[in-house]
């Protein structure tokens, strides 16, 4: 066996680290806490202080801990230093020295960079967790100033709290500085037609405003709930801390349209018609329609002119005036599924009512979701195209009727032409004058002749529910639940024609136009809207409903005194089409009985 120096050498060295080692460790052991003493502190008490400390009387003395207990001391937030250090008392035992340095007491709060127009300043105060008369923290100034953010968050605006701190040169005051996002600029590219002053009227948000989320997107919705644009596309960009540039490219759609051709109408009859029509003429917002029918078996041409103005003044008071003089069919039949054009009608015969007049509504936004409306409508009615020589066949109330409507709705829907989301609400009240001067037919009454006063009231409510996201885009297609409920009452003598009528494809569907009527009426309606494509969806309905307390039954069209509530129910489809939308519902009744619901329109 050969002997190594070198070996030797290592051995001896390592022997000796070993046992320093293990003396050191011994010693270190035998080394105790014997006292630890606060200094500094005058708010925060000593106990709670020692508390969150791993360093206690009687333990063994370690760098590690006191750093440790250092940093815990520190995460209190109460203090601007920290020092932790050991005085050796003896060989064995040793003190621990804590000394703080504690924030001042608040006296002030002072909030700057806030307008009050996004949060009120008191609902700041209120959120925060520090209060006058408590001691400065930092944990909890870094909390307040995440619940500051998420408070505006929740109105819709954008803030970054910047310090919620003392000031230097004043200690006892508390500084909380909020950035709040503000509108520098707004920019609309692609209205070759419609004009800035126009778009302005549409666009509520300034250069200068607070920027409110919520309210940029009813700016959006607005703008697209006009139909004048095929697409919209929002931008924006940050030039500046707390300044930002709206930018929306729009591109415009054909709003003007002159139409020759044949139409269906509501109730299944064919007709001739001529039509024009600009929702924005000129690109002024203003809607002018110019409209002539002729139907195949009408009597006479129907005419109609309408002018509809939404910004009338400052306040966006709006004005719409129609004159007409139209065919207006009693119990006709319906081509799909009807029978025939009389098969439904309880006179067995085809007559019309000619309504010549006009209505003039103004309307006034008092906030974003409210509109209040003021209708004014003047007509004379006349029957047609009923033999006045049989006492029966037609219904005859001829004369002159006038009303007043004054109504309110309340509108939080996302997309007004194709609601997701939210809910309408309307109410209103039309007192009405009737002046009937000779009646004929199958409801002789002459109790309506001459001058009677009535008022129609009604209440309608609609809600949209979506178990999809939000959307993105406007014309993004949802599956949708939707409900409308109305009711309506009549007081006072109220011509025939002037009743609630159910029946027929925006009531009761299922049911022949006009089945009931009376001057009660409650239906509701219940839907589900399956979209195939962004244009066409597939629905199913049931409705539910009626009327009653009206004039007696036409021959078999028999009448209620009493609520009678009956159901229809069914698919559909629906389909959004250039000349507008289109609804083709096949539905059925609790009689049995069935029909196919055709018209050229929207749904709730």
């Amino acid at each position: 066996m050969t002997y190594s120096p070198r070996f030797s050498l290592v051995a001896r060295w390592g022997v000796l680290l070993a046992v320093l080692w293990v003396a050191g460790a011994a010693w270190a052991q035998d080394a105790l806490v014997k006292q630890v003493t606060i200094r500094g502190n005058s708010a925060v008490r000593e106990d709670a202080i020692t508390a969150i400390m791993r360093t206690r009387v009687d333990r063994p003395y370690q760098q590690a801990t006191l750093d440790a207990d250092k940093r815990s001391i520190e995460d209190m937030g109460f203090f601007k230093a920290v020092d932790i250090r050991g005085r050796a008392i003896n060989d064995r035992e040793w003190e621990v020295l804590v000394d703080v340095v504690e924030f001042d007491k608040i006296l002030e709060i002072r909030v700057v960079g806030n307008d009050d127009k996004a949060v009120k300043q008191e609902e700041i105060l209120a959120a925060m967790s520090l209060k006058v008369g408590n001691i400065y923290n930092l944990k909890m100034a870094s909390a307040d100033g995440r619940s500051i953010e998420e408070m505006f968050a929740k109105k819709g605006f954008f803030a970054q709290v910047a310090d919620v701190g003392p000031l230097e040169d004043s200690p006892n005051t508390l500084n909380v500085a909020i950035i709040i996002l503000t509108v520098n600029s707004i920019t609309v590219t692609g209205n070759t037609k419609t004009s800035d002053a126009i778009m302005r009227r549409l666009i509520k948000t300034r250069p200068g405003d607070t920027f409110s989320i919520p309210k940029w997107q009813r700016d959006l919705r607005r703008i697209y709930g006009t139909q004048w644009f095929e697409s919209i596309e929002p931008g924006q960009a940050e030039p500046e801390i707390g300044k930002l540039d709206l930018n929306l490219a729009v591109k415009e759609t054909r709003t003007g349209n002159v139409d020759f051709g044949v139409q269906v109408d509501p109730r299944s009859r064919f007709a001739g018609l001529v039509r024009f029509r600009d929702s924005n003429f000129r690109g002024t917002g203003q809607s002018l329609g110019v409209e002539f029918i002729q139907a195949t078996t009408g009597r006479g041409l129907s005419v109609g002119v309408d002018y509809t103005h939404p910004f009338l003044d400052s306040k966006d008071t709006s004005l719409s005036v129609s004159v007409y003089s139209r065919e207006s069919y009693r119990f006709s039949g319906n081509y799909f599924g009807g029978g025939g054009n009389a098969s439904d009608s309880p006179t067995g015969q085809d007559y019309s009512e000619r309504r010549t007049g006009a209505t003039v509504g103004v309307g006034r936004p008092f906030n974003d979701a409210l509109v209040g409306t003021v209708q004014a409508r003047m007509e004379t009615i006349k029957t047609l195209g009923s033999d006045e020589a049989r006492s029966s066949g037609f219904i005859q109330q001829d004369g002159d009727l006038a009303s007043l409507q004054f109504g309110l709705t309340w509108n939080r829907r996302d997309v007004d032409i194709d609601p997701s989301r939210g809910d309408w609400f309307r109410v209103a009240v039309e007192p009405g004058y009737s002046n009937i001067k000779s009646v004929g037919g199958l409801v002789p009454d002459t109790s309506v002749l001459g001058n009677k006063s009535f008022i129609r009231s009604y209440v309608e409510y609609r809600r949209y529910w979506s178990d999809q996201p939000v959307r993105e885009k406007f014309d993004d297609p949802r599956r949708v639940l939707a409900l409308r409920l109305r009711y309506g009452i009549i007081s006072g003598d109220v011509p025939f024609f002037e009743q609630f009528f159910a029946g027929g494809s925006n009531t009761l569907r299922g049911y022949s136009d006009d089945r009931f009527w009376g001057k009660e009426t409650a239906t509701a309606t219940l839907e589900y809207r399956y979209p195939i494509q962004k244009s066409f969806n597939v629905v199913a309905h049931v409705d539910y409903g009626g009327a009653w307390n009206g004039y007696v039954g036409v021959n078999d069209f028999k009448q209620y005194k009493r609520p009678k509530m009956l159901m229809g129910y069914g698919l559909g489809l629906s389909f959004k089409t250039p000349l507008g939308p289109i609804r083709l519902d096949f539905s059925f009744n609790e009689n049995g009985g069935n029909r196919t619901h055709f018209i050229i329109g929207s749904s709730f």
